[in-house]
């Protein structure tokens, strides 16, 4: 039998056999050392919720481990208000960091008619997200609200503290109503070599361009006074109407626009 790997293209086999029983012990071989070269993916800290308050501390609100929704049939962790506060917020345990180390703080939110409220005139308000004790209240995940399936968030940070700790938030900044599901939570380090943004999550215009990061958005303008007015416009066509609304509403029914 005749063999070869190509070491251009990794796990690529090919081979020349008579016999069937070579052929697969020949393929068995190569996903066998695949297998062992892949590297295992270990979260650097990862909490489960079947038992209450293990490894987790209800800060605001109340938070209940909930097998009849599950996600991956994993228990989900049940977040809601109760009558003395306004949002609500569960502290993982600490994990140890190192300064200047980057990481990703992950997990999957599920949302049921949650509603949130700004309690000031300035609309900070955030749905259901992930974020770190060390964070300021406006950088974390993706913020979920409405009612929404299972959905997958992130947020990548430089460690600023040697002991840090991740918090589910609802309605940080504001009130809310509903419900929502935590699970599936986890710490991992990240590769120095993987750069944020990938380019499939940057939106350009001309030499604008605009990408999602830690809660925030990243604008990027450039040109004379119109051109930047026009690519900012054109980037931001979904959030200016929407933060405007929100504004209005704020201010009291008498307000309109076009006064």
């Amino acid at each position: 039998m005749e063999t070869s790997l190509n070491s251009a293209t990794f796990g690529t086999c090919f081979w020349r056999a008579s016999l069937p029983g070579r052929r697969r012990a020949f393929l068995l071989l190569c996903l066998l050392l695949i297998a062992s070269l892949a590297p295992a993916s270990t979260p650097l800290f990862q909490v489960s919720f079947q038992k209450p308050n293990h490894d987790w501390t209800v800060v605001h609100g109340t938070a209940t481990p909930d097998s009849s929704v599950l996600h991956d049939k994993s228990t989900s962790l049940r977040v809601e208000r109760d009558a003395t506060s306004q949002d609500a917020c569960v502290r993982l345990q600490s994990v140890t960091l190192v300064i200047g180390k980057r990481y990703e703080v992950s997990g999957w939110i599920r949302t049921e008619a949650l509603q949130i409220r700004d309690l000031d005139r300035s609309p900070i308000a955030s749905g259901a997200t992930l974020t770190m004790a060390s964070m300021p209240f406006d950088v974390h995940s993706a913020s979920i609200g409405g009612t929404q399936p299972w959905t997958h968030v992130t947020l990548r940070f430089v460690a600023s503290r040697a002991q840090d700790q991740v918090l589910l938030t609802v309605g940080n900044g504001g009130s809310f109503s509903g419900k929502t599901w935590f699970e599936g939570i986890r710490l991992d380090e990240v590769s120095s070599g993987d750069h944020w943004p990938i380019r499939e999550a940057v939106q350009t215009f001309g030499p604008a361009y605009r990408y999602p990061a830690a809660g925030w958005i990243y604008l990027h303008i450039e040109g004379k006074p119109y051109e930047r007015g026009y690519q900012h416009g054109h980037l931001m066509v979904r959030e200016i109407p929407e933060y405007l609304e929100r504004c209005a509403a704020l201010l009291g029914s008498n307000y309109h626009l076009n006064d």
